[in-house]
């Protein structure tokens, strides 16, 4: 008899301590050593949800964005070609200014690297103090607690002196930290802001990231997708490649900035060769012109600490923007490069 209960009660042990097991996990996904699959069913499948999160919309051409750019652009060479396309684009953009921000594995010394780049390359621009560049916090360290840092700070001064019909452009060209820190923060200025995250891993969508902005601050990207703040979801770019002899032909000659961000090929050898992707480029481009991309909206979903989404655990809408077109992004860059140049070193 005793043998029995005991028999009984190990079963129902079991069957209990296994049930609260997949409800902890399922809660808390982080306390997985491995990664949690979840289910990834397609959006297209699943009607969109309306939570009164705002869509984001690009304003015609000919009108202006206020724009704050956020990058680790020491990290890569494409985060200064992005940046001269802005600098390059004074009839679409009203930029307010930089964050220089942190990228994986290289601590306070990639924020100040790319803080230096940063300034560099405004230089080389002609426009030594002419834009605010801030230091990035560091990498969140809990989900919904906010990172302290200047960068931070500023994207809230400036957010708020924005409004949502007239909001700020904040493109994060590397982690998340600053824009995810800033409206935990500050939750107020999120009708007033417009997030394009440069989160390209397109060949694992919809089931999970591997993209390297994401893994700089998983939870800053978890708090991006779980929060009300509009979102461009940016899913493409790798495609954005060029030879070096054609960047040599088209903007070494257009000025101080083309030949800087052209001759910074040489500082690594496959910046050098056709396969070069020049990813962050695109989210630039497509602000200017977005008939080069093909977007879609869907339903937001949400994503643990593996970077697996759950796209049934979803957060209102948001934009993905999923394919770019090559050769004319280049084109658009060699344009205004070669009308602009000069005009911005004059002013």
């Amino acid at each position: 008899m005793k043998k029995a209960n005991w028999i009984f009660l190990s079963l129902l042990f079991f069957t209990f301590s296994h049930s609260y097991s997949d409800n902890f996990y399922d809660h808390f996904s982080n306390s997985r050593c491995e990664p949690q699959r979840v289910d990834f069913s397609i959006n297209d499948a699943l009607p969109l949800i309306d939570t009164g999160r705002i869509v984001p919309e690009l304003p015609p051409s000919g009108e202006k964005l206020r724009l704050l750019i956020d990058s680790d652009a020491a990290n890569e060479i494409d985060d200064l070609y992005a940046i001269a396309l802005a600098l390059n684009a004074p009839d679409r953009f009203n930029i307010v200014g930089f964050v220089a921000t942190h990228f994986a594995g290289h601590g306070p010394e990639g924020i100040e690297a790319s803080y230096s780049l940063i300034l560099e390359l405004l230089e080389k621009a002609g426009v030594s103090g002419k834009y605010t560049v801030k230091r990035s916090a560091h990498p969140m360290q809990y989900i919904d607690y906010p990172s302290e840092g200047e960068g931070v700070d500023f994207i809230i001064e400036q957010a708020r002196k924005a409004t949502q019909d007239d909001p700020l452009w904040v493109v994060c060209l590397g982690a998340a930290t600053n824009i995810a820190s800033a409206i935990l923060k500050d939750p107020e200025i999120i009708p007033r802001i417009r997030v394009v995250f440069h989160s390209r891993s397109s060949q694992t969508w919809p089931e999970r990231s591997v993209q390297y902005n994401v893994t700089g601050d998983i939870l800053a990207a978890r708090t991006l997708l779980k929060s009300k703040v509009p979102l461009v979801w940016f899913d493409t770019g790798t495609n954005l490649r060029i030879s070096f002899e054609e960047t040599e032909k088209h903007l070494a000659s257009t000025g101080s900035l083309g030949e800087f961000i052209h001759d910074f090929r040489k500082k690594r050898a496959n910046w050098m060769t056709d396969q070069k992707g020049f990813f962050d480029l695109g989210d630039i481009a497509f602000l200017i012109k977005p008939e080069l991309c093909s977007l879609e909206i869907i339903n937001a979903p949400t994503m643990n600490q593996n970077m697996y989404f759950n796209q049934k655990k979803i957060n209102g809408k948001m934009m993905r923007v999923y394919e770019i077109k090559n050769e004319e992004t280049w084109q658009l860059l060699f344009e205004k490069m070669g009308k602009y140049s000069n005009i911005i070193r004059k002013k």
